[in-house]
């Protein structure tokens, strides 16, 4: 009866973060899966994203992770969602290797001003990371880690590029429930921010909004919490939210400022196979 409890709750709970969550799918991170303590893990996510950067229309989505670490060794190759990260140096603490991702455009939006603007196509981005972790010898549930990630395009699409320099860390809670918290910031370029922030004259023409030249600087600042629920060795259930806050130009453009927000708030649910 005992198990069959556990078994229940572990249902319950599953759904109610479900529906009270919102998913780190389109917003490029699932970091709140917060299992890359794990040598190898498979697994999705679901959740609710913003429609576009900026906007407070949401949507479903659903994307993959995983992780492969080579036994005895520190490099590994890291999936999460749409981003794509190898560790190419076996050394304890420092990380360093090359990155590749998939970034969303934006058309068919549900904001009828935004959608008469041009479409924006997606991406593959590439480029490159390196950081540092700091595990527990005694528990490696209890870790930090910090990096900066350089992402460029490579198809043409926004022909800038981001910078992102983040920090997290798990502890464990309780028996079974990890603790996650973790911030990051992101600079974007002038081409970034011009092709996902500025309204021109044609886009001005087509969709009302006043005309609005964003440039380079600070776009974002992002905080992460988290708790990843062990159900067993090899199986773990994870929630997260991520609250987003678009700074300077991003802030200021229309298709945020008129017609979306700059506060966002983005989560999801992940279930994850560990061995």
């Amino acid at each position: 009866m005992e198990r069959i409890s556990k078994l229940w709750l572990t249902i319950a709970v599953f759904y109610m973060v479900a529906f009270t969550a919102s998913s780190l799918w389109a917003a490029g991170s699932l970091d709140f899966v917060g299992l890359d303590s794990e040598p190898r893990v498979i697994g999705a996510a679901i959740g609710l994203a913003p429609d576009y950067d900026g906007s407070d229309d949401y949507m479903i989505g659903a994307a993959p992770f995983g992780k492969y670490k080579w036994a005895g060794r520190q490099e590994y190759i890291l999936l999460r969602a749409f981003e794509l990260q190898a560790n190419i140096i076996n050394h304890p603490w420092l990380r360093l290797g090359p990155s590749l991702n998939y970034r969303f455009g934006r058309k068919d939006v549900d904001d009828h001003y935004v959608d008469k603007m041009k479409d924006i196509d997606g991406t593959v981005e590439g480029g490159g990371w390196f950081g540092v972790q700091f595990i527990d010898a005694s528990n490696p549930r209890k870790r930090f880690s910090a990096d900066v990630d350089v992402l460029a395009d490579m198809t043409g699409e926004h022909d800038g590029y981001t910078v992102y320099l983040g920090a997290r860390g798990w502890y464990p809670v309780y028996e079974m429930i990890d603790a996650y918290f973790g911030m990051t910031g992101c600079y974007a370029s002038s081409n970034y921010m011009d092709t996902y922030f500025s309204v021109g004259k044609t886009d001005h023409e087509r969709s009302g909004l006043p005309e609005f030249g964003a440039t380079s600087g600070v776009k974002d600042f992002r905080i992460n919490t988290a708790m990843v629920m062990h159900l067993s060795p090899n199986w773990h259930l994870a929630a997260g939210v991520q609250y987003r806050s678009l700074l300077n130009d991003a802030k200021d453009s229309p298709i945020v400022d008129d017609r979306g927000s700059a506060n966002q708030l983005i989560g999801g649910l992940g279930l994850a196979y560990s061995w």
